[in-house]
């Protein structure tokens, strides 16, 4: 079997439950507008750049209004509601003290902005944890691109075919095979996807994650 000798964990739906944040946020935006995202419909958007997600709300609502007036609304939004505790998935602070005690180097790539991975990861207590985070808007290309995890395998100083990711969405999922990783489905948030057949694991909880994957 190949062992893998690095992590890259995607945020939302990986490390923590955020997708009901998010959503929560659209729904503050568009109160004004008299409509909600369902949460059917949000399903599409997980994983998107926030430019995207928002293009598609828009052009689902029918409202004729340019992507850009909604950005700056819905980041002071997503602050305001990440002001709330916020806890990390269950078995995540476990994995990420086994990965450190093997001297695996761990590295974060999410699609959200940099204020909020930091605001995340603060909240979470987990600020420190990461030798490398890497946020959509640091990158020329977001999520289904392999952009985002070439540059966190970049920093982390190595290979890309010798990292796992860890991803919950179809758009992060091709991403990081796109960057030739090792991919595995988390499958622990609320908003978790049925499994995908383009991981090339599928786990329920972080107890069900085989560190044999690593080199000794």
């Amino acid at each position: 079997m190949r062992r893998y000798s690095a992590v890259i964990f995607d945020l939302d739906g990986v490390i923590w439950d955020g997708e009901p944040l998010y959503h929560r946020a659209f729904d503050v935006i568009l109160e004004p507008y008299g409509v909600t995202v369902s949460n059917e419909e949000y399903t599409n958007v997980i994983g998107s750049s926030v430019e995207a997600a928002w293009a598609w709300v828009l052009k689902q609502k029918r409202i004729d209004e340019p992507v850009e007036k909604f950005l700056r609304p819905y980041d002071d939004a997503v602050m305001q509601l990440l002001r709330e505790p916020i806890e990390p998935l269950p078995g995540v602070r476990e994995l990420l003290r086994d990965l450190h005690a093997r001297k695996i180097p761990v590295g974060l790539a999410s699609a959200s902005l940099r204020n909020w991975i930091d605001a995340t990861l603060a909240g979470l207590d987990l600020e420190n944890q990461f030798a490398a985070t890497v946020a959509a808007n640091e990158v020329e290309h977001a999520k289904p691109a392999p952009d985002i995890y070439l540059r966190a395998a970049e920093l982390l100083g190595v290979d890309p075919e010798t990292c796992v990711a860890f991803e919950d969405t179809m758009f992060g999922t091709q991403s990081a095979k796109s960057a030739g990783m090792f991919v595995v489905q988390v499958r622990a948030a609320s908003t978790a996807l049925p499994p995908l057949s383009e991981a090339d694991a599928v786990i329920e909880r972080y107890a069900q994650f085989d560190p044999g994957l690593f080199s000794e």
